[in-house]
């Protein structure tokens, strides 16, 4: 089979047999792809730096039937700073997660992957005025891409634009004050919590990180929503639970 020259991001690693590593990767040209990169937990394996977590590198491999199997790698950009303090690695691997679960094998899409090395970058550098904004941005933005965002402008039930005032889980979105009667437990909702999802969801990226934003509003929408990834994609995203437990 013919080698395979990529860029992507290294978002799963786990140690395999005595020397390797089993890597997922999220790629431009691929999308998400599970590779193996053997000798690599050898101190002096040239694609140590390249093939760490959080690593975004050029990879030449060659396809496989199981694995792709790692050739070449070449260190872009390691986020090194991520490493070096819990809460931001924790958050970074909740981004990390988010990718995994909304992608299947040889599924991806370049303008997420840039958008998630933008996130990464800015996180790893303290270059934005709220980490978790962007995380919640990126919670949006990954719902609308694969078409489940929720309704925000009216009544995910009855259609209604007036006294939008709960968050639905499993109706995809706001209720009114009539129908949240009828349908048990959501969300509470402010005005200016659907305000800023709507605005998290359609903002580049580079416009929300010089933002300021009130702590408690943004740490509701990234409960809210993952919630409810959680519950559309049916998967326990885990790390989120880590980074609440070291970020109360």
């Amino acid at each position: 089979m013919a080698l395979v020259k990529t860029k992507g991001i290294v978002i799963r690693e786990q140690p395999f047999q005595e020397q390797d590593k089993i890597l997922t990767l999220f790629t431009e040209e691929e999308g998400k792809v599970k590779a193996i990169a053997k000798g690599v937990r050898r101190n002096r394996s040239p694609l140590v730096a390249a093939t760490q977590l959080f690593a975004y590198s050029e990879f030449v491999y060659y396809p496989g039937k199981n694995f792709a199997n790692i050739n070449q790698a070449s260190l872009i950009q390691s986020f090194y700073p991520l490493r070096n303090d819990l809460i931001k690695m924790s958050l970074a691997s909740y981004v990390l997660e988010l990718l995994d679960a909304f992608y299947d094998y040889y599924q991806g899409n370049k303008a997420v992957l840039r958008l998630v090395n933008f996130i990464l970058f800015y996180i790893s550098e303290d270059k934005s005025q709220s980490n978790e904004a962007l995380v919640a941005a990126l919670q949006l933005k990954l719902t609308e891409v694969h078409g489940i965002r929720p309704v925000f402008d009216t009544c995910a039930l009855c259609g209604s634009s007036e006294h939008l005032t709960y968050f639905s889980i499993e109706n995809n979105g706001v209720l009114c004050e009539n129908c949240y009667r009828t349908e048990g437990y959501s969300y509470r909702l402010t005005p200016e919590v659907i305000t800023e999802m709507v605005y998290l969801l359609v903002t580049p990226i580079k416009a929300i990180r010089q933002r300021v934003f009130d702590k408690t509003l943004v740490r509701r929408i990234m409960d809210m929503m993952n919630h409810y990834i959680s519950y559309q994609l049916a998967k326990n995203l885990k790390t989120y639970d880590f980074y609440r437990d070291l970020n109360l």
